[in-house]
């Protein structure tokens, strides 16, 4: 049998591992400054349709190992995620197919735009990637000012990786947004899912952790798993910098189903929210009842949501810089783990298995 491990932070990642360590014999302490476990999956409902407080969470993976876990724990619906953007007064997919753009009025400029475009994509900063992908119309119209939005700066001064795998050009009919084997979403929403994977553990709700509280919460030597981001974590709020977003939601009582898909984009600088999410759309069993809502998504707001990863890469040295700092903790073995505490642009599943490998590697060491 295990000793104690404790875990910082109530979200995908610290459940995963909870779970997993729960499972080898190890008793687990899951601490959480909220008064709800979930983070930034969790679900929330009104007059039963589901509606989620920090954006749209569809859950997609190539890891049938990862599937398995979450879909045996609590019950999937099948669901496939599509995405519109609003563009010249159209919706039309995201990402944009080229059998829609063909309608466009300048559509013979567009395409001698795409045959412009370099062999190899250049992946200097986020917009240098952007145009040499989808050619300098219809990154100006589509990308560009839904971009300068989301994270209040130039997109030159992005990396290139926040881009890759979410920006490209499509010509095969594909109007899904993932394309990953497995996908769905949980009937009764990502709380229970969390609360699944917590079930074996002790959890403390409303307790904000830093490093500073680690003698009063564990012994010397004993593995502590932090999923809470680690400027906050080392008692160094803004060291890092992020973005947050704010979600104002609407219901309305007559609408069945408001728009025509779970996320429409508005990359429009005239429009302040950045995209709309119907989450209803997620649950086909509630498509044909009155009762929907609808959230709008403003950026800025004062929250940990997205790691800004400059073009630079000052945000990254920061990073590692206070990884570092983690490593040398002499009283306790410090892992980090998710989207939060690595700093990274990752999917639920990344965060699921991020959280699970650390829970394997303290797993193999033991403890007492």
């Amino acid at each position: 049998m295990g000793g104690t491990v404790v875990v910082v932070g109530a979200g995908l990642s610290g459940a995963a591992a909870a779970w997993l360590l729960a499972r080898r014999g190890f008793t687990v302490e899951v601490y959480e400054q909220a008064h709800v476990v979930g983070g930034h999956v969790r679900t929330e409902w009104f007059r039963g349709i589901p509606y989620e407080p920090h954006g749209a969470h569809i859950f997609h993976t190539n890891h049938r190992s990862v599937w398995n876990i979450v879909s045996r724990t609590v019950e999937f619906v099948p669901y496939r995620h599509r995405v519109l953007t609003r563009l010249r007064g159209h919706q039309v997919s995201w990402p944009p197919q080229k059998a829609e753009l063909c309608a466009l009025a300048d559509f013979a400029d567009i395409a001698q735009e795409l045959t412009d475009r370099p062999h190899l994509a250049d992946e200097s900063d986020f917009e240098s990637y952007c145009i040499s992908v989808l050619g300098p119309t219809l990154y100006a119209e589509s990308v560009r000012g839904y971009t300068e939005k989301q994270w209040g700066r130039h997109p030159r001064s992005l990396s290139a990786t926040v881009a890759k795998g979410r920006v490209e050009l499509r010509d095969d009919g594909c109007s899904l947004f993932f394309r990953d084997t497995y996908q769905g979403w949980p009937r009764r929403g990502y709380g229970e899912l969390v609360e699944a994977l917590l079930s074996r553990a002790v959890v403390h709700l409303g307790c904000r952790i830093t490093v500073a509280d680690l003698p009063e919460i564990t012994r010397a030597g004993q593995p502590v798993i932090v999923t809470s981001a680690l400027d906050d974590f080392l008692g160094e709020p803004g060291a890092l910098q992020w973005r947050g977003v704010r979600l104002l939601p609407v219901y309305l009582p007559e609408t069945t189903l408001a728009q025509r898909a779970m996320v429409v984009n508005e990359p429009a600088a005239t429009t302040a929210w950045t995209r709309s999410i119907e989450t209803k759309w997620a649950l086909e069993e509630l498509h044909d009842l009155p009762g929907t809502v609808v959230l709008r998504e403003y950026p800025g707001a004062q929250a940990k949501h997205y790691p800004v990863l400059d073009s630079a890469g000052e945000n990254r040295r920061m990073q590692e810089e206070l990884e570092h700092r983690l490593r040398a903790h002499s009283r306790n073995l410090i892992h980090p783990a998710g989207r939060l505490a690595t700093y990274s642009y990752i999917n639920m599943d990344a965060a699921i298995l991020s959280g699970l490998r650390v829970a394997e590697k303290i797993a193999a060491q033991g403890t007492s």
